[in-house]
């Protein structure tokens, strides 16, 4: 593994912090969080100005068809400034179904959009009382008088305000395929879901919304390839978590700087600079993880465990950073007012995503056993 940043990607780490500085500081996140539409207009217009909308999208389609470990520059760098945009649903994880699973027509039609900005798709995976699992998919497509409807709800689409269409998944056939549905139907109904990261999130509810059969994506080994999107997409998770915990630590390292106890600056205590000094290899050692796991899946390797480890170990320690970031601040850090709690609380929304932390323990462990199983 290279650990040499090309010029290149050392380009694309300036550009992208300059745009997060000029364009999603955190005055401007105060102002967009909580609300429906969940980002900034400016910021977006920005990415796509840069061509950033497509930089994982084939050239052939419009996008830069850049490595995953570019990609994950970039959101180490949003995840430095809690950047907030539908890049990552639309421009990773559905942009990926529609190139895994799509015909030419879907392809040649959705991606050029995706990769150009035109257009916002969103994912609808997860479903009340369901987990991440293939049996947590219960939404079912049927047959009802000679046509194919939906019925039922998803939980926390991201951007579901602003997308096209949403992607989703659900079961057909007694096998999981996934569905493009427009979200301009009067019966496809989104209704904000608050969320203690403040994110765009929704409800959306199906309504005996008939489904044609070109807007199926439907693949024989459906779960195992968005198994993979998953992995893929975990990376980008983990480098926007090594980001924000690196940029909290940094928060708590100058305030402890300022901040006086017992007539000395606290950073002066050797306890406070034990938690800092930790939380630096805490922060090298994400970063190190998350780039190897995006170098593997660049050149092809296995990602299962690579992708599983990334996202545990940059999540947890970006909780328990943050967490400590307050602690620095004292009782100042736990009010609206001070920016340690953004990231906290970004912290624990991150940890959440894309398979919560006993899922990946238990990928982790299944892929341990199996691989002692085959040394056996």
């Amino acid at each position: 593994m290279e650990l040499n940043f090309n010029e290149e990607q050392i380009i694309l780490r300036q550009t992208a912090e300059s745009v997060c500085k000029n364009y999603a500081d955190l005055s401007s996140l105060r102002e967009i969080e909580g609300t429906e539409l969940g980002y900034s207009e400016d910021f977006w217009k920005q990415l796509v100005e840069l061509g950033l909308t497509g930089i994982s999208i084939p050239e052939e389609f419009g996008g830069s068809n850049m490595g995953l470990l570019d990609s994950a520059i970039l959101y180490e760098e949003f995840g430095k400034a809690l950047a907030l945009s539908p890049l990552f649903i639309s421009s990773f994880m559905c942009a990926s179904l529609v190139e895994s699973f799509g015909t030419k027509a879907q392809k040649d039609i959705i991606l050029p959009n995706i990769a150009s900005g035109a257009d916002i798709y969103t994912l609808g995976l997860l479903e009340k009382n369901s987990s991440f699992h293939e049996s947590g998919i219960n939404l079912e497509i049927q047959n009802k008088a000679n046509s194919l409807v939906l019925n039922g709800s998803k939980q926390m689409v991201p951007y579901a305000s602003v997308a096209k269409e949403i992607i989703v998944i659900c079961k057909y056939k007694n096998s999981i395929v996934a569905a493009i549905v427009p979200m301009d139907q009067a019966d496809v109904i989104h209704s904000y879901q608050a969320n203690h990261a403040k994110t765009s999130m929704y409800e959306v509810e199906f309504n005996n919304v008939k489904i044609d059969d070109s807007m199926l994506l439907i693949h024989e080994n459906f779960w195992s390839v968005w198994e993979l999107i998953s992995q893929k997409c975990q990376i980008l998770i983990a480098a926007e978590a090594a980001g924000g915990s690196e940029k909290s630590l940094y928060l708590g390292r100058d305030y402890s700087l300022e901040r006086e106890a017992f007539g000395q600056k606290i950073g002066s205590f050797q306890s406070i600079a034990h938690y800092l000094a930790d939380g630096l290899v805490e922060v090298e050692a994400s970063k190190l993880m998350t780039y190897q796991a995006a170098w593997a899946y660049d050149n092809q390797r296995d990602i299962s465990s690579l992708s599983a480890m990334a996202k545990l170990q940059a999540c947890k320690s970006y909780r328990e950073i943050s967490a400590t970031t307050i602690q620095i601040f004292g009782g100042m850090g736990f009010t609206v007012d001070a920016d340690p709690q953004l990231y906290f609380r970004r912290a624990k929304h991150l940890q959440n995503s894309l398979w919560g932390e006993s899922y990946l323990e238990q990928q982790l462990e299944s892929a341990f056993f199996n691989k002692t199983r085959k040394s056996d």
